[in-house]
């Protein structure tokens, strides 16, 4: 009887720490993943543009057009970063924006690190719909 209760206690203990670790929270990419977002720029004109991320990719729309960005979240001294990478619709080159991303509330803010993104995009809030 004896070895049952042993038994029982250990499988019992597995189970409580395994629902532990999975109720822990969602990653950045999970929440990302998980909604539709409305991508707010500083250097936006006003109109508003969804983001719909994947597992992979980032799709922006706005007006009926689309482009989609390879996307990469890394961790770099303490802070959490997200790298787009897409080609330039005129030339055809590469171009790869660094953000730092910290979220706030139900929204993420994201900080241009590189020159690409602090020229062209500016700040960006994440906002979902």
């Amino acid at each position: 009887m004896k070895s049952y209760r042993k038994y029982i206690i250990a499988v019992m203990t597995v189970l409580l720490i395994a629902i532990g670790l999975t109720a822990c929270g969602k990653s950045t990419a999970q929440d990302l993943q998980s909604h539709q977002w409305t991508f707010a720029s500083s250097k936006d004109n006003g109109t508003a543009t969804t983001a719909k991320f994947s597992k992979e990719n980032l799709t922006l729309s706005q007006a009926g057009f689309s482009e989609v960005y390879s996307y990469k979240l890394t961790k770099h001294n303490g802070d959490e970063q997200i790298k787009f990478v897409g080609k330039n619709s005129v030339s055809g080159s590469t171009e790869t924006r660094v953000f730092k991303i910290k979220k706030q509330s139900d929204k993420y803010k994201l900080t241009p690190i590189n020159t690409l993104a602090k020229n062209d995009t500016g700040t960006v809030s994440l906002i979902p719909k």
